[in-house]
């Protein structure tokens, strides 16, 4: 029996991170080709991110921008200890490590533009000088990397622009279980129209924008029921404040952070999902992952105009494109509801769109992307 050539994975996970399921597709395919060691800050206790046989180092937290750099200096001591046939690094913010790990070959999961890992002051000054100074840290890791997979076209490009090879840029969607597409609808509620939302429920990611939108939509006695999942302690106070204060049990639920895994059950009862970002730019190039999972599991979907909603949701064939204000939302909400006959339509037309999203399609082709720069 053939012994497995090593493999370290590195993650660098937020305190905040709201979903894990594109990681854990990612490290549970390499667990089936490697022998995996997977570095992290925290003990990692999430069950989509336990894999039998693995070998689990959890380095610790550190505060700062300088705090970051020493996580990742001591990974890739780790690293150049251990000598891997090849080193998966699944995050952007991972890759300044790129030129840590001596010659090493390593594979770049590029996943949030840098702007978004450490954003710049508004007014120029040395601590902006700083910044912009990691950003460029940030894309000369891709640069050197054997390998840089973005997880969709404006990253691409964007790689692109900022000197990265053609040769070395692998776009690979983050892709969705293929249980996704395995959803089955429940038995229609009468006539009421069933939203979802999945993710961080947060201001910046459209939290009171949904509130206020089912308000309105609640004086116009439109039966709809939204359900937002996701939230924190904090956030799941603060909107069943807003639910109790404007009446709308009947409009609006809130739930808590839920596990991966039991999110497609969840969209079974959802006629349609929501997707909607404030334009800032960071978002411009990173596609929620929800936003998929939608699709793949027939979902037609409410996006906010960004493009890295727009790329993939098509207005009046998958989905409806609304502007990000709560009086837009709730139009879009009014509109679907008035048109619950085309539904079944826009279903199919999101199936189709989520095709080539299904990670068992891209699971191939991202193993293969990791061998092709491993060590002979």
């Amino acid at each position: 029996m053939t012994s497995k050539k090593k493999c370290v994975v590195v993650t660098c996970f937020s305190q905040h991170q709201p979903g894990f399921l594109d990681f854990s597709y990612r490290i549970q395919a390499l667990a089936e080709q490697y022998e995996l060691t997977i570095i992290s800050q925290d003990v990692l206790t999430q069950t989509e991110l336990q894999i039998a046989g693995a070998e689990y180092i959890a380095i610790g937290r550190f505060h700062g921008k300088l705090g970051w750099l020493k996580y990742l200096w001591l990974a890739a001591r780790i690293i150049r200890k251990n000598q891997p046939d090849v080193a998966v690094l699944l995050h952007s913010s991972a890759a300044p490590m790129v030129m840590m790990v001596g010659n090493i070959p390593t594979c770049l999961y590029w996943n949030e533009h840098p702007t978004n890992l450490i954003h710049l002051p508004e007014s120029k000054s040395l601590r902006y000088l700083i910044t912009a100074a990691l950003h460029q840290l940030v894309f000369m890791g891709a640069r050197h990397a054997d390998v840089v997979m973005p997880i969709g076209e404006e990253h691409r490009d964007e790689l692109l622009k900022r000197g990265c090879k053609p040769s070395r840029v692998n776009m690979i969607y983050m892709g969705v279980d293929d249980r996704f597409a395995q959803v089955q609808k429940l038995s229609p509620t009468g006539d009421k129209l069933c939203l979802i939302y999945v993710g961080s429920i947060s201001i910046p990611r459209g939290r009171d924008v949904m509130l206020e939108a089912m308000n309105i939509v609640a004086q116009q006695s439109i039966p709809v029921k939204l359900s937002m999942v996701g939230a924190d302690a904090e956030q799941l106070q603060i909107c069943q404040s807003y639910i109790d204060a404007h009446h709308l049990a009947d409009y609006l639920e809130v739930h808590g952070r839920v596990p991966g895994t039991a999110i497609p059950a969840m969209l079974a009862n959802a006629d349609a999902g929501i997707c909607l970002w404030e334009d800032r730019p960071w978002w411009r190039f990173n596609p929620p992952t929800k936003l998929f999972e939608y699709l793949v599991a027939g979902l037609p979907i409410l996006a906010s105009d960004i493009r890295t909603h727009t790329r993939y949701v098509v207005n009046g064939r998958n989905g409806i494109i609304f502007a990000y204000h709560a009086s837009a939302l709730a139009d879009a909400i009014v509109a679907l509801y008035q048109s619950k006959s085309q539904i079944d339509v826009m279903s199919e037309s999101a199936k189709t769109a989520g095709l080539v999203h299904l990670w068992s399609q891209i699971k191939p082709v991202f193993l293969q992307a990791v061998k092709r720069v491993e060590k002979i």
